[in-house]
């Protein structure tokens, strides 16, 4: 069933329960121009490992009668060249740091006189501008705006690890790092997902090296296989397959006849175009189940709405442009047209951090205060979803569900049928032929920096991975994981969980009932790790046929979509299954699931480097040891905390406790605030809240595990703990995440990271 969200082209809390808040790393945020002579002063500190010897004389020059100044405003112009002088000659950028550069080379306004000696600055990418294409050569620098340019210092020479420890620690993956084609980016963990696609292929040989009886899950596996890799009859269908829907809403002379459209393509797909009932679990009765209702998302995030305009827009307005010409639709005036009207929805969406938080996303409507706001047949709506009828119905974006209905009208009925043409494209267009690819490993290139394309074997491996999953994560498990792995890592869970008991019940600032039930919380906290217990079978429904069998990828597809589709609205009634995994053994990531209160530990991330088992305890605590103890703090994070001991969303704390809590998260968001994974791209604290609250618990709660030990490594856990989380990737990829996400990356999640820690 489809997740309109899904579209676009993904402590404090429990530092605030173990951790003693040092912000070492927070600056005010003023506008006060920074004097001559502190900007020298900043230097002469920050330069002295890179530059030895620099003194003051060599930074600050004077002005012709000899007079420094001192006490005069800088400018942006004369700081950067004061940075040259104590710094030296600066690197040039290679790897990661060429690939985040800032471009020079698209501002106009760069004076003169300053170029002989900024030329080099400029070409070390650490320059982002005051605006797109504007230096700002004369605007005053503040000390804080100092500071980053310090830092960006700091990050490009990547040799001390005082001043900047992750670029110091990981310079070598970085300066070397490369992105293969058609990856967004890469790390340590993120690289993983290639290997998950290797050990696929492992299994796939075994599988199509035999034949299998028509029916078992081996068949299916290799049936599916072979309508992937049907290239060639994709390629002769062309858009064939869709061409039966599109026509419909050509067809449609009023919003009924869209829904009457929408009506026979989710019967036959599963797949929706405007809005759609399902079902959900309880948030606030997690042993049970209950309808929601979402609508249709806007193609791109809000921020590229609030902020999309020249190169930018007309690279996504020529997309799709380009995409609606696959269907033979050359309408010129639908691309800017979708445009206003998702950028008008968009207005309207909770921001990114809202929708983990459950005071934001419980809403409760009834079936008739739903209908009301629409002007269509909402009950034919609900019979599609094949759902009985109930009353309480969950809506978790209540303002866009309002938006979206307001303008969901016959006055709009034109760029409606635009829209759900394009959403049929971005649906199905994977399963078409390859010029539907082409067009989006086009766009991926111009907008997100994307070179090249997965081969058209990594996309029948991911494609099987993903859609053959239930079979293929059995075969996994019995091919590349061990007992052993799972009791070892087990036992390791079990340590960091007796490390937060002790953790929360020597908290000075809460109170004995809100320990009692953060304790309470901890001894009910389900450790999953490897594999579930038990697996699901629902592609026993599902009929894959192969090309020779008349078969083709998008007819497996929707077999498949509508297979799942029945197996889970026959949940509605029943308890709800609290132990059920939420993600592939194979996958190289972790989990928290507050409705469970469980973690899960898949066996694709305990895989070597991440869990090697002939390393030592330091290095193994610093690799999956840090992500553990990052799932198990997700228990108690800004989001986390408002979830039970049974995963029921209800409040356990004490007033004052909360209140004292959201102060320390407070301190924790400024301490990230601004914080920069490349020159102009900062982080925001608080979106990021509840990720960098999970590593500032998950980090000091394997800090004092190793403390512990009769020789405590912490230089071989520091320096190690700093590797998983490597991110690297394109600047116009990073400019969205970093807009979008709720992790931070890099140095950015990092190095306020390591400074938050006593030990370190």
């Amino acid at each position: 069933m489809k997740n309109f969200r899904t579209k676009t082209v993904a402590v404090f809390a429990i530092a605030a329960l173990i951790l003693t808040f040092a912000p070492s790393a927070v600056f005010a945020q003023n506008s006060e121009a920074a004097t001559r002579g502190e900007v020298v002063g900043m230097l002469l500190t920050a330069a002295d490992d890179y530059n030895p010897g620099v003194v003051k004389s060599d930074v600050i020059k004077g002005y012709g009668d000899g007079d420094l100044r001192e006490d005069k405003a800088v400018s942006r112009a004369e700081a950067l060249i004061m940075l040259k002088r104590a710094f030296g000659e600066l690197p040039k950028p290679v790897g990661h740091n060429a690939r985040v550069a800032f471009p020079a080379d698209e501002f106009t306004d760069i004076p003169e006189w300053a170029m002989p000696e900024l030329k080099n600055v400029f070409d070390s990418g650490i320059v982002a501008g005051t605006s797109k294409g504007i230096f700002s050569p004369y605007e005053n620098v503040t000390k804080e705006q100092m500071k980053l340019f310090i830092d960006r210092v700091f990050a490009l020479f990547g040799t001390n690890e005082k001043d900047d420890f992750y670029s110091t620690v990981n310079k070598e993956f970085l300066d070397n790092s490369v992105l293969k084609p058609g990856r967004v980016r890469t790390g340590v963990i993120y690289g993983m997902m290639d290997d998950e696609i290797n050990m696929i292929d492992g299994i796939l040989k075994d599988i199509l090296s035999s034949t299998w009886q028509k029916g078992t899950p081996e068949r299916k596996i290799t049936d599916f296989y072979l309508s992937v890799c049907d290239k060639e009859g994709r390629d002769r269908a062309g858009y064939e397959p869709i061409k039966p829907y599109i026509e419909l809403f050509d067809n449609a002379k009023s919003i009924d006849d869209l829904i009457d459209a929408q009506s026979v393509i989710v019967r036959e797909t599963d797949f929706y175009q405007f809005m759609y009932f399902g079902l959900t679990t309880d948030s606030k009765d997690v042993t049970s189940y209950i309808p929601a209702f979402w609508v249709a998302y806007p193609e791109m995030d809000k921020a590229f709405y609030a902020e999309a305009e020249g190169e930018r827009k007309q690279l996504y307005l020529d997309y799709i442009k380009d995409r609606l010409a696959l269907i033979g639709d050359n309408t010129p005036t639908a691309p800017e047209e979708l445009f206003e009207f998702d950028k008008k929805l968009s207005q309207k969406t909770l921001d990114p951090e809202e929708y983990s938080d459950i005071d934001s996303t419980y809403n409760i409507f009834s079936f008739g205060q739903i209908a009301d706001l629409f002007d269509v047949d909402m009950e034919k709506v609900y019979e599609d979803s094949g759902l009985k009828k109930e009353d309480r119905i969950l809506v978790d974006d209540e303002e866009y569900v309002k938006e979206f209905a307001r303008l969901f009208t016959n006055e709009n009925l034109n760029v409606l049928k635009e829209k759900a043409k394009l959403t049929l494209i971005t649906d199905f267009g994977d399963y078409l032929s390859s010029d539907f690819a082409e067009t989006d490993n086009n766009f991926n290139r111009d907008f997100w920096g994307v070179e090249g394309s997965y081969t058209d074997e990594e996309i029948a491996l991911m494609s099987v991975k993903g859609f053959m999953s239930e079979y293929i994560q059995r075969i996994y498990i019995e091919k590349y994981f061990s007992p052993e792995i799972k009791e070892e890592v087990s036992e390791m869970a079990r340590d960091i969980t007796d490390v937060y008991r002790k953790r929360i019940n020597d908290l000075d600032w809460m109170s004995e009932t809100t320990k009692a039930r953060a304790i309470k919380k901890i001894d009910t906290l389900a450790i999953n790790v490897g594999y579930p217990d038990k697996w699901k079978d629902t592609l026993k429904n599902a009929e894959i046929k192969s090309p020779e069998e008349g078969g083709s990828y998008i007819e497996n597809r929707f077999a498949i979509s509508l297979a799942f589709h029945d197996a889970y609205i026959a949940r509605q009634g029943t308890k709800a299954d609290r132990s059920e995994w939420n993600m592939a053994v194979y996958t190289s990531n972790a989990s928290y699931i507050p409705e469970s209160n469980a973690i899960i530990i898949p066996a694709g991330i305990l895989q070597k480097p991440v869990y090697d088992p002939s390393k030592s305890y330091e290095y193994n605590l610093g690799m999956i040891g840090l992500i553990i103890g990052h799932e198990i703090t997700h228990a108690f994070d800004n989001n986390g905390a408002k979830y039970d001991e049974n995963g029921n969303a209800a409040d356990w704390w004490t007033e004052e406790d909360r209140k004292a809590f959201n102060e320390l998260c407070d301190k924790m968001t400024a301490l990230y605030d601004g914080c920069e994974y490349a020159p102009g791209i900062p982080t925001n604290g608080k979106l990021t809240l509840s990720e960098n609250v999970a590593d500032n618990g998950a980090l000091s709660c394997i800090v004092e595990i190793v403390s512990g030990l009769d020789d405590p490594n912490y230089e071989e856990l520091f320096r190690t703990a700093a590797t998983p989380l490597i991110a690297v990737m394109s600047r116009e990829f990073a400019e969205s995440e970093l807009k979008n996400n709720v992790h931070g990356f890099g140095r950015s999640r990092m190095n306020p990271l390591f400074s938050n820690c006593p030990e370190f």
